[in-house]
């Protein structure tokens, strides 16, 4: 019986240590359930830590914003503010791919909200400097579609046609920048775009459209003076090929291309050999020593001090030797000196050693000293024959 009421008391005491344990988890529960922040406490405690964020980001204080912005985001991971200002956060402290993943997450969260804009900005921003083309193009299209005002659609425009002509995309690039042409008909520097980019593409007339109207803008532009020269020779514009690099050559009169251009393009317009023989001279003067500037000066003049210049310059040439024998030939019919003579037959005879003039030399020696012909060379021998015999007769008398 004594051993009953024992065990009764026992378990008097352990059910009420039991029920005091139990009765204090329940305390420190429904205590820890109590400091559970609600979800509007939630919501009022991640605006206060993004407004402190938001003013620690704009003194530029960015461990303060970093701690209060990310305190913010744990209280609300759905705020698209939060995200976005964390993105602005890690875009000025140049952790781009933080910036980015901030910026994506805040347009997932609210497409068409308020920041959302420049989030995609920010984000073109850090795709180019990530020499991501393709994302910031990705971005920039959707700027462009949703830009308000004309300037903003040229901002993004100029951005576009860049980027399509660096990763090569051409005729994209140029659809891009006739919209942007249309946006600025009165910038030169767009108009040449458009123009370059039509003359890359194949679309000559709209580039030479293009290019005369940056001209117009610009008359000093000697570049694409320079562009359209080009363009006006290959399609056969040859009066305007010529103005054109008469223009060029008379902003830069020590361009020796210029004027062989003219000398080319006047040709073909019939110009003077007046007219030429200048342009050649003007040509020498820049090159002394070029060979077949003198050539061409010497077909058109058939001066003998040219001749004598090449001659310095190429001792071994065929028509410069052929033509000193002209001069001194030319001479000798009129004065029959024989110096002459014998000058021509000395310069024919060097310009002889040269394949491509031994035919017109060897026909110019035979004037000036004929072969001998086979009857005079038999009757030479005749003579010669006589004369040794006679002599023969001599000698055998004295004997």
């Amino acid at each position: 019986m004594k051993f009953k009421s024992g065990m009764l008391i026992v378990a008097l005491i352990f059910g009420s240590i039991v029920g005091s344990v139990m009765s204090a988890d329940a305390r420190r529960k429904k205590k820890q359930e109590k400091l559970q922040p609600a979800p509007v406490d939630s919501l009022r405690q991640s605006k206060k830590h993004l407004s402190f964020g938001y003013r620690y980001l704009k003194n530029k204080q960015y461990q303060d914003a970093e701690t209060q912005l990310t305190r913010s985001w744990e209280f609300n991971s759905a705020s698209p503010k939060a995200a976005y200002y964390l993105g602005r956060l890690y875009n000025e402290t140049e952790k781009v791919e933080e910036a980015i993943q901030w910026f994506t997450t805040a347009i997932e969260l609210s497409p068409d909200g308020k920041n959302a804009k420049n989030a995609l900005f920010f984000l073109g921003q850090l795709y180019v400097l990530q020499e991501n083309r393709p994302e910031a193009i990705r971005v920039y299209e959707k700027l462009l579609k949703i830009a308000q005002t004309p300037e903003q659609e040229i901002q993004y425009l100029h951005h576009i046609v860049t980027l399509y002509v660096e990763e090569e995309e051409y005729e994209t690039a140029l659809e891009h920048a006739r919209r942007w042409g249309e946006l600025m008909p009165d910038d030169p520097d767009v108009q040449d775009t458009i123009g370059k980019l039509a003359l890359h593409t194949g679309e000559d007339d709209e580039a030479l459209a293009q290019m005369e109207k940056v001209l117009e803008m610009n008359p000093e532009d000697h570049a694409t003076l320079q562009t359209l020269a080009q363009m006006y020779t290959a399609k056969g514009m040859t009066d305007k090929a010529f103005n054109a690099y008469n223009k060029l050559y008379k902003s830069e009169p020590d361009n020796f291309f210029y004027l062989d251009k003219l000398l080319t393009l006047g040709k073909t317009l019939g110009k003077s050999n007046n007219a030429q023989n200048v342009v050649l001279r003007k040509m020498l003067k820049l090159q002394p020593n070029n060979l077949s500037v003198i050539e061409k000066l010497i077909d058109a003049t058939g001066s003998i001090g040219l001749v004598n210049q090449g001659l310095r310059l190429d001792p071994g040439s065929g028509k410069f030797n052929y033509m000193k024998g002209q001069h001194f030939f030319d001479k000798w019919k009129n004065s029959s000196a024989k110096k002459d003579s014998v000058s021509a037959l000395k310069w024919y005879k060097k310009a002889q050693k040269d394949p491509q003039w031994s035919g017109n030399a060897k026909r110019m020696i035979d004037e000036l000293d004929p072969p001998i012909t086979e009857e005079e060379k038999i009757r030479q021998k005749f003579f010669n024959k006589s004369k040794k015999k006679e002599k023969e007769v001599d000698i055998k008398g004295k004997k």
